[in-house]
């Protein structure tokens, strides 16, 4: 075994010599991701509390020996298969896995699972934990029950994976976050999409929109074609969940914000209606001072005159 980075991270690598014992009888031709036995990458120095790398690694099965018993682990273990085939027992359940499937294993499970004898295993694996490893084992579909998905872009994650774990001496050993982009990638590739309406319903995200509104809506340059590009989502669809949500349309919140700003430069400063109109983000005099009469029952000047001094 050789150390080949050693710095805060370790990466050890198991180099595959000419005449390394195989654990299987596969083809020497079969084409494999990397020209190594197992390489483990262990992150000691991150101490995150809501989701962390613990470790990550790449095992090829002509050489790794499997282990067959039946285990239970502290851990998340989430694995990309990139060649070969497999059997995955979770509980009472067993599963065939193949090339280009993601399997995962929470901290719960009991489970064992080894290559097949003729087509063996070669995956690359992450271990993590955290307050966040069940919600994505969640929002990815994984279960004791449904424990394996299909890569939705295999060739895309592989291309992702490889650099990192090609490394050699002459190549600086990839950063903990570029490990922890590929892991968000892989989870990417078997999450589902979410229902657009079903999503941006949530009360938070309204709560984003009505914040950036504020922000932003006294500029001139302020639309709701802006607004939705910046939120990344339709206008149509904007307006639909803004409106469920607050009661009135988007356009009668800015509106109403843009008003309440007028009205307070009117008691506060000497700027005229002109001016005013400007500074609260209407770009048309005329208008803005019919909206001020229909919204307060005054004219600016009138408003204003009523002001204590």
């Amino acid at each position: 075994m050789e150390k080949f980075f050693p710095d805060t991270v370790f990466f050890y690598h198991f180099p595959v010599d000419s005449d390394g014992e195989k654990c299987y009888n596969a083809p020497m031709e079969q084409n494999r991701f990397l020209t190594k036995r197992e390489c483990v990458k262990i992150f000691p120095a991150h101490e995150e509390t809501d989701l962390k790398l613990i470790s990550v690694g790449y095992n090829d099965f002509l050489y790794v020996k499997p282990q067959y018993f039946l285990r239970t682990q502290s851990q998340y273990t989430v694995h990309f298969v990139l060649n070969g085939r497999g059997t995955l027992n979770v509980e009472s359940r067993s599963f065939a896995v193949e090339k280009h499937q993601i399997f995962l294993l929470d901290n719960k499970c009991k489970f064992s699972y080894y290559p097949d004898e003729k087509d063996p295993w070669e995956y690359i694996w992450f271990d993590f934990y955290g307050n966040f490893a069940p919600v994505y084992a969640a929002q990815c579909n994984f279960s004791a029950r449904a424990p394996i998905a299909e890569c939705a872009f295999p060739q895309k994650l592989e291309s992702a994976l490889f650099p990192l774990f090609s490394g050699n001496r002459d190549r600086p050993a990839a950063s903990y976050f570029e490990f922890l982009s590929a892991f968000f990638l892989l989870m990417s590739s078997v999450a589902p999409e979410k229902n657009e309406t079903a999503f941006f319903y949530q009360k938070s995200y309204i709560e984003e929109i009505k914040k950036f509104i504020e922000l932003n809506c006294f500029s001139g340059d302020f639309s709701v074609e802006y607004l939705a590009r910046a939120m990344h989502i339709s206008h149509s669809h904007l307006c639909k969940i803004f409106k469920k949500s607050e009661g009135i349309s988007v356009v009668s919140y800015v509106a109403e914000l843009r008003l309440r700003k007028a009205a307070e430069l009117l008691k506060k400063t000497g700027c005229s209606a002109r001016e005013i109109a400007e500074m609260s983000g209407f770009g048309e005099y005329e208008y803005f001072l019919k909206s001020f009469k229909r919204r307060f029952g005054v004219t600016t000047g009138e408003y204003r005159a009523k002001q204590p001094l």
